[in-house]
């Protein structure tokens, strides 16, 4: 399990080694790292921490949450791989979010937060520069103290060696040593053929843990004193209490409190059960906001009329477009949607807060963003950030919900009113209705051919609402579309000769958020489908169209060619059997795949999935598979079932029995995966399986019914 302590507490708790990892320039992807270490103390603006105690025992320090896709596994291979030690002795814990040290590379030199499937790449030579900064001042270290050249030494399995006395010094007892010695500014990292982990993997440092149910989730967080806190929250996005009553709630055995909260009232018992109970037996009515008369229909209705208005944002306009299109033999059109989809975790929201006799906040919660809920939590306690103390729990389910921190300030009021630890949770249905989904979008798509079925110009046009304007601090600028409604549309691989991206914003207030993959899911979904049926009209193979649109590009034909070959594309399936081809690339990775299904009663059935995926290279092979195993099931959940429907502006699916998930018999019975190993800069892998085979499906799909899916869910 994943601890925390401040960074007091860690420098203290040393006692050796202690090297920090410095940020790229400002932060940005692929800026070369400026590293540097330190011994005994954090400098500001360093992060995280690596820390070798004098037993020879490793704490890495690492501001990633860990959502059940093995970052912290991968964080500690990597260190053990490049300072050569046993990855064993390797300890993960995630800081206190309370100095600049802990900030991420790849998210900025100001940010802490988890997501983008940047939790590996954006950390792997960091991590490794660290730790070969560690390896050289211990190597040092022992070359010291036995009087010979650094030279003369090498570290291996735990230990510097001396070969011409045999002598051998753990990195324990090298460590205070060490930390007493020059920093190397740019040490040498191993190549990559003396690497023995990385590539080869080892088993999750949390399994068993999770296997025995030692890992501690928000749920099962406890603090003495504490109680417990059931939210009875608007069902009515925004909507705020207009009166409530208590008496009742008071009634109820075990019952201490109810508090008004923000969007609802909290009822404080002395245990989970007897709150729940309370929060049913309260009188409250909420306010009727103007959302309250929006549906889905009426989302529909003005996404529709989106797709053919004269203004759109722009997101790209190649020049003479219009000439391109008008030059056209044919034009090839189709209208797309998709709904709302949530991120459905298993795990509902709880975090606790316990208020401290110095006027400070200790908060733990499961949270993907540490900097937008510490900031949430000081403002609802108006208090500076510096006197809270923010705790990383293990998530239970994650996919982008816990990036948004609408479960804090009700939390931290509660505890505050109370004056006592309060375990704040609302129950699964408020899980579903609060919000932040996926948003939902339509999509119109022309392209012009000409009498060779070549295409020469293609116009994508999105409509709908912004997810930034709901998620971002700052709303967007005049004129910029939003960029997860056209992501990975306008920056794609595929040559149309002219290429235009607009979106026709049409905004609702409903609470949105960064869901697995964000924009590139519906976007997939948008582009994919489209080319199919481009080549259903031009009379060409659906891989050959796309191999004919990327033949400039040799990386993204062997990613087509990879997934082509392996699921026997050329080869016809089964009688009662089609296959879809996909291609999309996000994340700094490429992804294709081919899914074959029939129909039972009607409805479809995944029996194969294949996949090709070039992320660069794969750090982590079996738990890399894993993430694209678990993108490809989510992928096909929300491809067949998943979707939010809006009436009087509330959610109607509140929870499982109507939000369909793919289930357990459902699942295909084969998911190929091949990696393209590229040795091209690493690539994301939690995200990029997934968007690929959502249209994968409805072009298998389309070909079983005879007739095109355009709309999602299938099902």
């Amino acid at each position: 399990m994943a601890a925390s302590f401040d960074r007091r507490e860690f420098l203290a708790a040393a006692g050796g080694l202690v090297v920090a990892v410095a940020l790229p320039a400002g932060g940005a992807r692929g800026a070369a790292p400026e590293p540097t270490a330190v011994a005994g103390a954090a400098p500001a603006g360093l992060t995280p921490y690596l820390v070798i105690d004098p037993s020879g025992a490793i704490t890495l320090s690492s501001p990633t949450t860990e959502m059940g896709q093995g970052t912290h596994t991968a964080h500690a291979l990597i260190v053990a791989d490049e300072l050569d030690a046993d990855p064993a002795r390797v300890r993960v814990v995630v800081p206190l979010p309370a100095d600049p040290f802990r900030r991420g590379p790849a998210q900025g030199p100001r940010s802490m937060a988890s997501g983008g499937s940047w939790g590996v790449r954006s950390w792997y030579t960091p991590l490794r520069t660290a730790a070969a900064q560690a390896r050289e001042m211990l190597v040092a270290a022992g070359a010291a103290r036995l009087g010979v050249e650094p030279a003369s030494l090498e570290a291996r399995d735990g230990f510097v060696y001396h070969g011409a006395s045999g002598r051998r010094f753990g990195f324990g007892e090298l460590a205070a040593e060490a930390a007493r010695l020059p920093v190397p500014a740019t040490p040498q990292l191993k190549d990559a053929g003396s690497l023995k982990l990385v590539g080869r993997g080892m088993p999750r440092l949390d399994s068993r843990d999770k296997s025995t149910g030692g890992t501690v989730y928000s749920a099962d967080f406890r603090v003495p004193g504490m109680l417990h806190a059931c939210g009875r929250m608007s069902p009515v996005y925004k909507a705020d209490v207009a009166r409530f009553d208590a008496a009742r709630a008071r009634a109820v055995p075990g019952v201490v409190d109810a508090v008004r909260v923000p969007g609802g009232v909290a009822v404080v018992a002395t245990n989970a059960w007897a709150a729940m109970r309370g929060a049913d037996a309260l009188d409250v009515e909420f306010e009727s906001p103007p959302i309250a008369s929006v549906s889905s229909a009426t989302i529909s209705a003005a996404m529709r009329e989106g797709l053919g208005s004269p203004e759109a944002l722009v997101a790209k306009d190649a020049p003479k477009f219009a000439e391109a299109f008008a030059r056209a033999a044919r034009t090839i059109e189709g209208d797309y949607e998709v709904p709302f989809i949530a991120h459905a975790p298993m795990e509902a929201w709880s975090c606790t807060v316990r208020p401290n006799a110095d006027g400070t906040l200790d908060v733990w919660a499961p949270t993907q963003a540490q900097d937008r809920a510490l900031n949430a939590a000081a403002a609802a306690a108006k208090l500076p950030a510096e006197k809270i103390r923010l705790h990383t729990l293990p998530l239970g389910g994650g996919f982008g919900r816990r990036l948004a921190d609408d479960g804090m300030a009700p939390a931290v009021a509660t505890a505050l009113a109370v004056q006592r630890p309060v375990k704040f949770f609302w129950r699964r249905e408020d899980e579903f209705a609060r919000g932040f989904y996926r948003p939902a979008q339509m999509a119109r798509l022309r392209a012009g051919v000409d009498a060779d079925g070549n295409v020469v110009a293609v116009h994508a046009r999105v409509s709908g609402p912004s997810l930034w304007t709901e998620f971002l601090p700052t709303p967007l600028r005049p004129g910029q579309p939003d960029g997860a409604s056209v992501q990975n549309l306008a920056d794609q691989r595929y040559r149309f000769g002219a290429l235009k991206v607009d979106h026709a914003l049409r905004h609702f207030a409903i609470p949105m958020a960064p869901w697995r993959a964000v924009g590139a899911t519906h976007n997939a979904f948008f582009l994919e489908c489209f080319l199919d049926e481009i080549a259903l009209a031009t009379r060409q193979d659906p891989v050959a169209l796309r191999r004919k649109l990327l033949a400039h590009d040799a990386r993204a034909l062997r990613v087509i060619d990879a997934a082509a070959e392996a699921s026997n594309w050329s080869t016809p399936p089964a009688k009662g059997v089609a296959r879809g081809f996909a291609y999309f690339e996000c994340y700094g990775s490429l992804c294709a795949q081919v899914v074959e299904a029939t129909l039972a009663n009607g409805q479809p059935q995944v029996l194969r999935v294949t996949v090709a995926l070039d992320c660069g290279d794969v750090v982590l092979p079996d738990q890399a598979r894993a993430q694209v195993e678990g993108g490809v099931i989510q992928g096909l959940s929300t491809a067949l079932y998943e979707q939010v429907r809006v009436d009087g502006g509330r959610a109607v699916e509140r929870n499982f029995d109507a939000y369909r998930l793919l289930r357990i018999g459902e699942a295909p019975p084969v998911i190929d995966v091949r990696f393209v190993r590229s040795g091209e800069t690493l690539g994301g892998i939690g995200e990029p399986g997934l968007p690929p085979v959502i249209p994968a499906l409805a072009n298998a799909v389309s070909r079983l019914r005879g007739r095109r899916v355009r709309r999602l869910p299938i099902v």
